[in-house]
This record gives C-alpha cells, structure tokens and sequence, in this order.
C-alpha cells in the first residue's frame, strides 16, 4: 500500500516585506566598476599617446626629407651661381656683344662718405669713344 501524502500550502504574501540593501555587495560593486573605468581610461590615454608619438615621428620623416631637398637645391643653386659669376664667362659673352675692355683713366671711381649720400656732379664721368 502507498503512503498517503499530505501537503499543506501556506499562501503567504510577500508584497510588504523589504528587502534590506546590502551596502557591503554595493560597495565592492562601485569598487569594481571604478577600477575597471580607471584601467579603461589607462588604457585610452596610453593609447592616444602612442599615436602621437607615430604622427610625431612620421612629420619628423617628412620635415628631414624637405630639408635635404632644400639642401641639394641650394648647393645646386650656388654651383649655378659660381658658373654665372665666372669672369672668364662673363668676359666670352661682352666679347660676343662686342664690347672691348675699358682703358686706364676711362673709368672714374666715385667715393662717397656713408651710403646715404649721393654724388653731387651733374656732368657724365665716362666718356664714350666710338
């Protein structure tokens, strides 16, 4: 024969009881979570600085790279300079232009005191000969 079983339910009504708040477990969530922002922002921040540090470094590249440029082309510059100021280039070109050098006493030296004079002769110091 099987035993007879009994159960008795207790309808009870749970609306009005409070739950106490556990501030211990809230505290140690509110711990967690700050640590966990503060590694996160850590983690940002280095993350913004190493990207500075590559864009640095690339501006660097591409500064060093103008400047060489502008070194090659000055010290190309200057060589063209020199050649232009050659004086026995300048002395072939008057000669094809038919120029003839100057005689002694056809040019006149003009001295003056300090830059900001100017010569007072009103008559020409050189004189042409054809």
């Amino acid at each position: 024969m099987r035993p007879i079983e009994v159960r008795f339910e207790k309808n009870i009504n749970n609306v009005k009881v409070v739950r106490e708040a556990d501030t211990r477990r809230q505290w140690e969530y509110l711990t967690v979570a700050l640590l966990g922002a503060i590694f996160v922002f850590g983690l940002l921040f280095y993350g913004s600085q190493l990207y500075q540090f590559q864009q640095y470094g690339y501006q660097i590249d591409e500064a060093q790279e103008v400047r060489e440029q502008l070194v090659r082309k000055r010290d190309g510059l200057k060589l063209k300079r020199e050649q232009l100021q050659n004086p026995t280039r300048i002395a072939g070109l008057a000669r094809g232009m038919g120029m003839v050098p100057s005689v002694p006493g056809q040019l006149v030296p003009v001295l003056l005191d300090s830059p900001m004079d100017t010569p007072a002769v009103s008559t020409p110091q050189l004189s042409a000969k054809k």
